[in-house]
């Protein structure tokens, strides 16, 4: 039956599997959650301000169905928006975003009938009603969903004001800052001259060449670990097709914060040696290097100009060029060692090769290097399966960190139940089929390692947070 205690639940044994951990906390270790919003305790009186107000899985789903853009991200009548969203939902079976939607109606609900144009009204006001005293609030939410700790996206220049507030809160879980450094990489970036200008400015230096680029990198990156920090992000479309060239990297920052012209190979150099250069850093103060590759972002160059960023205009890159990523992971192994890492892509194609490369690099440290969880456009059923299965033939899916959120808004926390589910059929299907023990210890350990322990320790491990 839709959307039962038993959706996505495959076998008798995934079922069972599935008691063991429905109700265990969640690690939300990488998100793009506001502290803002956390903080000042933003609170949503209907489903068009929770769901669908930053939300860009489901503007593409409305974009689909030919919904007019005024009913996405314009000014029409929150009803009519939510109107519309919920009218196209029967034609997307399938589509992560049915599922995710009436699982979270379930979930913070208690609705089970299933969206329509029929269903919306009452669906509508039976949530008004629910929501009308503020109980759905950032922290209510984030609380009810038994989240132990947040880890939010942050530039580097920023002041971290609401993560110092947010420390001296009496609320049940952590917000952790997490190191964004996109726009230090961007040196192709019309703004990038300026950007780097801000970056000196908040770190109180001035920025001339590359080592006082690092430097300031350094002195940011301190008081972000001051504030909790424990991993760095980064994002780019490809492995970057370079040597690690010191001197011409230097030449290519130089040349970018005069405004002057540079060549590719300037560019790539000076991405290949910043990267290398994040990693030590990450390496000398424990902090794990989250990558995230293989996008291609801002495509609808017109609805960009309209709406700008992160508004569903980003699509799948070319499969990666692993060799140029083996030559930049031994460069960083040589130089300082390999931090703990976690490579995502968006590209499945990829998965195997990347799997199989980050590997070459693993040592030392319990699940090191890890090809990271289904991302993005693969957080569906089959992109789980597929990131679940390839981490299991080419690491110890036991290893595995488990899945994030990576989202802005507050009931997307339901994701962590979708995988859930997913994860103990797989795994379900296994030991029915002999192929693992059917070992309630060995089971319960390893499936609370995946969903919460092993990002408990790996991400926290060793700090104080």
């Amino acid at each position: 039956m839709f959307n039962d205690d038993s959706f996505l639940l495959t076998s008798e044994k995934a079922k069972e599997l599935y008691e063991y951990i429905r109700e265990m906390p969640i690690l939300d270790y990488h998100c793009h959650l506001s502290p803002k919003e956390i903080y000042e305790n933003k609170t949503f009186y209907n489903l068009t301000e929770l769901w669908l107000e930053a939300d860009h899985y489901k503007w593409r789903v409305m974009r689909n169905a030919g919904i007019d853009e005024e009913f996405i991200t314009g000014d029409a009548d929150p009803y009519e928006k939510f109107l519309r969203f919920a009218s196209v939902m029967p034609d997307f079976i399938g589509n992560p975003v049915y599922h995710w939607a009436h699982i979270e109606l379930k979930q913070y609900f208690g609705i089970t009938t299933p969206l329509s144009k029929n269903s919306a009204p009452v669906i509508w006001e039976d949530t008004l009603n629910i929501m009308k005293e503020g109980s759905f609030c950032a922290r209510n939410l984030i609380a009810q969903s038994n989240v132990k700790v947040v880890i939010t996206t942050d530039d580097p220049i920023d002041k971290l004001d609401y993560h110092e507030l947010l420390a001296t809160e009496d609320i049940p879980f952590k917000v952790l800052p997490c190191f964004r450094c996109d726009r230090v990489l961007g040196i192709q970036k019309e703004d990038f001259a300026e950007y780097i200008q801000k970056l000196g400015y908040a770190a109180g230096e001035t920025i001339s060449d590359l080592s006082e680029l690092i430097t300031a990198i350094e002195k940011r990156l301190d008081f972000f670990m001051a504030h909790g920090c424990v991993a760095i992000d980064l994002s780019f479309a490809d492995f970057p097709k370079a040597e690690g060239d010191l001197e011409l990297a230097d030449i290519a920052f130089r040349k970018a914060i005069a405004g002057e012209e540079l060549t590719c190979e300037e560019r790539k150099e000076y991405v290949f040696v910043m990267l290398c250069e994040i990693a030590r850093m990450c390496k000398q103060n424990n902090l794990v290097m989250q990558i995230h590759a293989g996008v291609l972002r801002n495509q609808n160059k017109v609805r960009y100009e309209q709406i700008g960023p992160d508004t569903g205009i980003d699509s799948l890159g070319n499969t990666l060029d692993i060799v140029s990523g083996g030559r930049l992971f031994n460069k960083i192994e040589e130089n300082s060692g390999t931090p703990k890492t976690i490579v995502y892509t968006l590209n499945p194609t990829s998965y195997y090769t990347l799997a199989t490369m980050i590997g070459d690099f693993a040592g030392e440290i319990r699940g090191k290097m890890q090809l990271g969880a289904a991302w993005w456009f693969m957080d569906h059923r089959d992109g789980i399966e597929e990131q679940l299965k390839i981490f299991a033939n080419t690491s110890g899916l036991g290893l595995f960190n488990g899945m994030l959120t990576d989202s802005r808004s507050f009931t997307s926390y339901a994701r962590h139940d979708y995988f859930r589910r997913i994860l103990c059929s797989i795994i379900g299907k296994w030991v029915e089929a002999g192929e693992y023990p059917d070992d309630e210890e060995m089971l319960m350990r390893l499936l609370k390692n995946i969903c919460y322990y092993n990002a408990e320790k790996y991400f926290l491990g060793g700090h104080k947070i």
